[in-house]
């Protein structure tokens, strides 16, 4: 993408693969149940969106990057208390390879998220 190797075609090839997993990567982003409304420059969290500089969107193309044919996009989805490796993983994942690979760290996040809420932690 910031090589410019695939131009807009490559970018919104990326955009579609994060959409084919929307809902898969919202379980691991954190909990958006009160950001993720439509309003106030959110997407709604049952849709994914995209589009060039348009800050309401899943995911937003920013105008250099439309502009330029190269650069970067934003995932606009994750809230604050998300697993920043988690979320990285599933990333690349979903937008560099072509065949998943996250089976077993979807499983394993799913089995301690489990645990953590099911188990009293004393302080």
């Amino acid at each position: 993408m910031r090589l410019g190797e695939g131009g807009m075609d490559y970018i919104e090839g990326v955009v579609k693969r994060m959409a084919s997993k929307h809902i898969l990567h919202l379980e691991f982003y954190g909990d958006n149940s009160k950001r993720l409304t439509g309003e106030h420059e959110t997407s709604k969290r049952e849709v994914f969106t995209y589009g060039v500089g348009h800050r309401g969107a899943s995911c937003r193309i920013p105008t250099s990057t439309a502009a330029e044919k190269k650069g970067y996009i934003e995932d606009r989805r994750p809230a604050s208390d998300m697993d920043p490796y988690v979320v990285t993983a599933l990333l690349a994942d979903t937008t560099l390879l072509d065949e998943s690979l996250s089976g077993p760290l979807v499983e394993a996040y799913r089995t301690w998220r489990e645990w953590r809420l099911n188990t009293h932690i004393e302080m």
